[in-house]
């Protein structure tokens, strides 16, 4: 298999990079990552905006995932990398029309959420579906080393605001699970649901790494009376993005994981949390 991760200097586009078997992988992006360097990964520069060099980067690759990402708003539109960016990967793919397997990092709940992040997603989703060898991949919240949610987890729980909303299931997923999932689906067509077995609410997952660092818990406060406030001053501390925080208090959890086909022993989140080096 020749591989080619389209945003893989980001945090799961660079964990499937090294972790996907592959006799030659490549990662096309802005920016150079250092450990994919450091690894002999080949790094094609290049936006996904670009439609004619992307066009170029993807045609000697038998398998291509789509993990670009968007930092925040302020720097991209979600609706430029997440749909003009798939209509400019898919359309080369199906004029070379070679087979090529198209593997789409897209989200839980995207034909559920009003918000514009998952909207998008779900735009590209069906632009992926062009390509008969295709499969939308849909985690939930995804950790593991080096990832950019639990350390913004804990920078929260030193100063969290006096309540936190409780709802939702964020079901996190380890990246290593995730990528044996992408990994042992490699004959399925359509979209694949990952989440974890693990029930845990974002603010259940504030707590944690409060208990962790030896603080008390936060109070937390169901819809209803104190609702709303408790949402607003959590996005106040911005410490996480607002259209992250929209997404956390959904429910993301799903009885038809396949996590629970293609692992056997699943990380879990709460047992990651206990044993996490604050230090690191």
């Amino acid at each position: 298999m020749k591989l080619i991760v389209i945003g893989g200097s980001g945090y799961i586009g660079s964990n499937i990079a090294l972790n996907m078997h592959a006799d030659a992988v490549a990662y096309y992006s802005r920016t150079r990552n250092k450990e994919l360097d450091s690894k002999g990964v080949q790094w094609i520069e290049g936006s996904i905006l670009d439609a004619e060099k992307l066009a170029e980067a993807v045609k000697d690759y038998d398998t291509v995932v789509d993990a670009a990402g968007v930092d925040s708003e302020k720097n991209q539109k979600f609706f430029d990398v997440h749909v003009t960016g798939m209509k400019n990967i898919v359309e080369p793919l199906l004029k070379y029309d070679s087979g090529q397997r198209l593997i789409h990092i897209s989200s839980i709940n995207v034909y559920y959420g009003q918000t514009d992040y998952l909207r998008s997603k779900g735009i590209a989703e069906d632009n992926a579906a062009r390509v008969k060898n295709h499969l939308n991949v849909r985690p939930s919240v995804v950790f593991g080393n080096n990832d950019h949610f639990v350390p913004r987890l804990f920078k929260l729980a030193a100063d969290s605001p006096s309540k936190l909303p409780g709802d939702g299931n964020i079901s996190p997923v380890h990246i290593l699970d995730l990528i044996k999932v992408i990994e042992s689906a490699k004959d399925l067509k359509g979209a694949v649901d990952v989440s974890s077995r693990e029930k845990i609410s974002f603010a259940e997952a504030v707590n944690l790494a409060r208990e962790k660092t030896g603080r008390t818990p936060v109070r937390i406060v169901e819809k209803g009376m104190g609702y709303s406030g408790a949402v607003e001053k959590l996005k106040e501390t911005r410490i996480f993005e607002e259209y992250e925080i929209d997404r956390y208090l959904m429910n993301l959890y799903r009885e038809n994981t396949y996590i629970d086909r293609y692992v056997k022993e699943p990380v879990l989140f709460t047992n990651y949390i206990k044993q996490y080096d604050l230090k690191a």
